[in-house]
C-alpha cells in the first residue's frame, strides 16, 4: 500500500473477527515501531505484545466499559462516543494482539520544574503511531485504549511490569470485521488547520 493510501485508510477499528495474525506480519510491525524517532536517541521502550486469547481476556477484565446515554448523535464526537465508550473492553476481548508499550521514565511527567519527561512521553506516540500506520498497511484494523483511573496500575500488577516504566496506551490489532461501526470525521485540513508563518 502506497504511504499516503495508508495515511488516508488509517481509522481506529473496535469491532475483530476471530482470526489470529501471522507472526512474521506481527513482527514487521512491531519492528516498525521500534523505527521511531525517540529522546537522545535512547529508545527507552519494552513493547509487551500478547497473542495468547486467555492472557488478552484476563487483561480485557480490568478494562472499565463505559455507559453512553447518547442515543442520536448530533456531532461526530457524539458519534464517536456512541461506537467507542461501550466497546472500551469487548474491543480488546476481540484483539488477536495488545500491545503494551511501556517506556522508561526518567524524569516525572508532572515535574513542574522541567518538561524532560514529555521527550519520553512523546518518543511513545511516534512509536505507536508507526504501529498504527503499519498495521493499516498490513490490512489490519487498529485502536488504542488509554488507560484510565485504577488500570494503569491494574495492568502493571497483571503484567508484572518493574517499576519505573509508564504505560501510555494500550495497541489493539486485528482483523476489522466487516461491521464494524466506524464514525465520521472531523474534517483537518490544511485550509482550516495550517497557519502559514502567523496564526
Amino acid at each position: 500500500m502506497e504511504f499516503y493510501e495508508v495515511i488516508e485508510k488509517r481509522r481506529s477499528i473496535r469491532q475483530f473477527e476471530d482470526k489470529a495474525i501471522p507472526p512474521d506480519m506481527l513482527e514487521r510491525i512491531l519492528t516498525a515501531g521500534l523505527k521511531a524517532p525517540s529522546s537522545n536517541h535512547q529508545r527507552q521502550w519494552e513493547l509487551v505484545t500478547l497473542t495468547d486469547k486467555a492472557v488478552i481476556q484476563e487483561l480485557a477484565k480490568l478494562i472499565k466499559p463505559y455507559p453512553c446515554r447518547i442515543t442520536e448523535p448530533k456531532t461526530p464526537q457524539q458519534e464517536m462516543f456512541k461506537i467507542a465508550y461501550p466497546r472500551q473492553r469487548t474491543m480488546v476481548e476481540e484483539a488477536a494482539c495488545v500491545i503494551l508499550p511501556y517506556f522508561k521514565c526518567k524524569y516525572d511527567l508532572k515535574s513542574t520544574t522541567n518538561d524532560y519527561g514529555l521527550m519520553d512521553y512523546g518518543a511513545a506516540w511516534a512509536l505507536v503511531e508507526n504501529i498504527l500506520l503499519a498495521a493499516t498497511a498490513e490490512g489490519l484494523g487498529s485502536v488504542v485504549h488509554i488507560p484510565v483511573k485504577k488500570e494503569p496500575e491494574q495492568i502493571k500488577a497483571f503484567m508484572k511490569i518493574p517499576d519505573g516504566y509508564v504505560l501510555p496506551t494500550l495497541i489493539l490489532l486485528g482483523y476489522s470485521s466487516k461491521d464494524a461501526l466506524v464514525p465520521s470525521q472531523v474534517k483537518a485540513t490544511v485550509e482550516n488547520k495550517v497557519h502559514w508563518n502567523k496564526w
